[in-house]
C-alpha cells in the first residue's frame, strides 16, 4: 500500500500558531453538525512544552478550542490537563509529561501522541463525527471479529501505533481505520498515533523509513513489531489483531 518516504527534519521546525479563514471553518462547521451524541476530549498539556525547541502544544490547543467552538454546542466536551495543576490525572492515565500534547478520546481506546495537525486534521475531525453518530463504517466481517475479541474473555488487548507525519496524504487512512478498531473493540483495541517529528525516540526504535508505519503490540509485550508500511487493507489489520490477541475466528 501506498506509504510517504520519513525523512527527519534539518534544524528547528518552526511550528506557527494554526490559521483557518473562514471558508475553511464554515466546512468543518458543516463536517462537525453531523454530531449527535457528545464526545469528550481530555487535551493533555504542560508547561514545559513551550522550553523545547519546538512547543507543539500551543497550536494543538488552538485546534481543539476552535473545534469546541465549530461543534454544535454541547457536542464537543474539551477538558485540557496540566501537569503541573494535575500530574494525578498523568498518573491515572498513564501520560509521560514529556510527550505532551496527549490527546484521549474514548477515555484512552485513541490517543495521539503529537498534534493532529496538517494532513492529520482531515482523520482527527473524521474520528470525532464517527464516534458521536456511533457508526465506524468497518466491513460487516471486521465488525463481526472485533466483536468476537470483545465477547472473548481471554482475548488481549491490543494496541495498534500507526506513527505519521503531517505531510503524509495516507496516513489520515490508517489512522482512521485503527481509531475505528478502536471504538467498535469497545478499547479491546487501543488505537495509537505516534507524531514522528515530535516523538522522534519512537520512530527510531521502530526505524520508520516510511509513513504510515504501522507498530502491533500485546498489552503484556514491552516492544512491538512493524507490521505493514503504508496504510494496511482492513482485512490484514483484523487478522493481525485477532492473531496478537489471541482469538481465533471461526
Amino acid at each position: 500500500m501506498s506509504a510517504t518516504p520519513f525523512e527527519k527534519p534539518q534544524g528547528t521546525v518552526e511550528v506557527p500558531h494554526i490559521e483557518v479563514d473562514e471558508e475553511t471553518k464554515e466546512i468543518i462547521k458543516e463536517i462537525l453538525s453531523q454530531m449527535k451524541n457528545p464526545v469528550e476530549i481530555l487535551f493533555f498539556t504542560s508547561n514545559t512544552c513551550g522550553n523545547r525547541d519546538t512547543n507543539w502544544c500551543v497550536p494543538t490547543e488552538e485546534l481543539l478550542d476552535l473545534l469546541a467552538e465549530l461543534a454544535p454546542p454541547g457536542k464537543l466536551i474539551l477538558k485540557k490537563i496540566k501537569y503541573e495543576e494535575n500530574s494525578d490525572a498523568f498518573t491515572k492515565y498513564n501520560v509521560e509529561p514529556q510527550r505532551v500534547p496527549v490527546i484521549y478520546l474514548l477515555d484512552g481506546a485513541i490517543k495521539y501522541l503529537g498534534a493532529p495537525l496538517g494532513e492529520e486534521v482531515r482523520a482527527f475531525i473524521e474520528t470525532i463525527v464517527r464516534i458521536s453518530v456511533g457508526e465506524t463504517k468497518l466491513r460487516p466481517r471486521t465488525k463481526k471479529g472485533l466483536e468476537a475479541l470483545v465477547n472473548s474473555g481471554g482475548g488481549k488487548r491490543v494496541e495498534v501505533m500507526t506513527v505519521v507525519t503531517p505531510s503524509c496524504p495516507y496516513c489520515p487512512y490508517a489512522v482512521l481505520m485503527a481509531n475505528m478498531f478502536a471504538y467498535d473493540s469497545k478499547g479491546k483495541v487501543v488505537s495509537i498515533t505516534v507524531e514522528a517529528y515530535e516523538e522522534s525516540d519512537i520512530a527510531d526504535m521502530y526505524q520508520v523509513t516510511a509513513v504510515p508505519t504501522v507498530v502491533l503490540k500485546r498489552e503484556d509485550q514491552e516492544v512491538g513489531n512493524v507490521e505493514f508500511i503504508g496504510v494496511p487493507p482492513e482485512s490484514d489489520l483484523l487478522k493481525k489483531v485477532l492473531d496478537y490477541s489471541g482469538v481465533n475466528l471461526q
